[in-house]
């Protein structure tokens, strides 16, 4: 056991995540409980309950090491709503025009969006043709997040006829967007390097490391990390102890029970996976295989097969957003 450690602000028996395990934290005043085993749901408010990846810390991957960036809702109710991290209700959209059985978008929410969405565009041509000139390693740019983000503004430019393809369309753009904005965020520290001024940093999502060095770059950066060792790693200090706290960010009450028919592209919905600790996040990305398959409703189907004979006559490719 060795008494020396990497700085933390609290720690906790991770048993329950890996017996014989504790979890450090730095930057946090809490550890959290390990997601349910169950099967995720969409909650109310669109988000994934306690398995939501882009509020809870996941396991740290090489290849998409910007993830920890991932800024979270400020706790504050009074701080400004940020379009990226608000939450989602009926002023958000209004009735057409001209069809009262369907709804579009508040055009003033997607003017925010909008300037977001061109902003982040622009933002990224560097850094992402710098990543392609000059690899660094493992490291992925966030594609997935940025074609997927198209689909979802213009998925979003359309409209709706149920309240939950909305607020899964919006939720969705909200995830690809946060990925994109954490993307710069990592690149604008990594390139401070030995430059980089610490700075009280908004709350991120931050991530679970199992080395302790880059635990601790993580934490000098100011970012929300936490260490999972063995308990006999290092000798802790026990007033910093504290219990495991629950997941409790996000609304759990289901917005409808899990759909066998998707009215959406399959990526809009939550995987099925062997393990939500380990592959949840990856798979949700479209970085690994879902095991549940595409079922989409006819209107979806119908819609579907008349863009790909669209581009078929236009000589064009045409690919499956499964």
């Amino acid at each position: 056991m060795s008494s020396t450690s990497p700085p933390y602000a609290c720690w906790a028996s991770a048993d329950t995540w890996r017996p014989g395990f504790v979890m450090l934290g730095a930057n946090v005043d809490g550890i959290p409980t390990p997601p349910p085993r169950s099967a995720v749901l969409v909650g109310v408010d669109g988000l994934w309950g306690p398995h939501e990846w882009t509020v809870y810390p996941q396991l740290h991957s090489p290849a998409f090491p910007y993830l920890a960036w991932i800024p979270l809702r400020p706790s504050n109710s009074s701080a400004p709503h940020d379009v990226l991290t608000c939450s989602v209700d009926k002023s958000m959209w209004q009735a057409h025009p001209s069809q009262s059985n369907i709804h579009v978008v508040n055009p003033g929410v997607l003017d925010k969006l909008t300037v977001r969405w061109d902003a982040l565009k622009e933002a990224v041509r560097t850094p992402f043709h710098d990543i392609v000139n000059n690899p660094r390693g493992p490291i992925q740019r966030p594609m997935n997040a940025y074609t997927r983000a198209f689909e979802a503004f213009s998925r979003l430019n359309s409209d709706f006829g149920a309240w939950r393809d909305f607020v899964e369309v919006f939720r969705n753009l909200q995830r690809c967007l946060l990925e994109i904005q954490a993307f710069l965020d990592w690149w604008k520290d990594i390139q401070a390097g030995h430059n980089f001024q610490a700075t009280v940093r908004a709350p991120t999502r931050g991530a679970i490391f199992e080395d302790p060095l880059v635990y601790a770059s993580h934490a000098s950066w100011c970012l929300r990390a936490f260490l999972l060792v063995k308990r006999t790693t290092f000798l802790l200090d026990p007033a910093k102890e504290v219990a495991l706290s629950s997941r409790d960010l996000c609304k759990t009450k289901p917005m409808s029970i899990q759909p066998i028919r998707h009215s959406l592209h399959h990526w809009y919905y939550p995987p099925l996976v062997h393990d939500v600790v380990t592959e949840l996040e990856t798979t949700a990305r479209g970085y690994a295989e879902r095991l549940d398959s595409f079922q989409p409703t006819n209107e979806l189907k119908r819609r579907l097969e008349k863009r790909e004979n669209k581009m078929r006559d236009e000589g064009k490719p045409f690919f499956h957003y499964s």
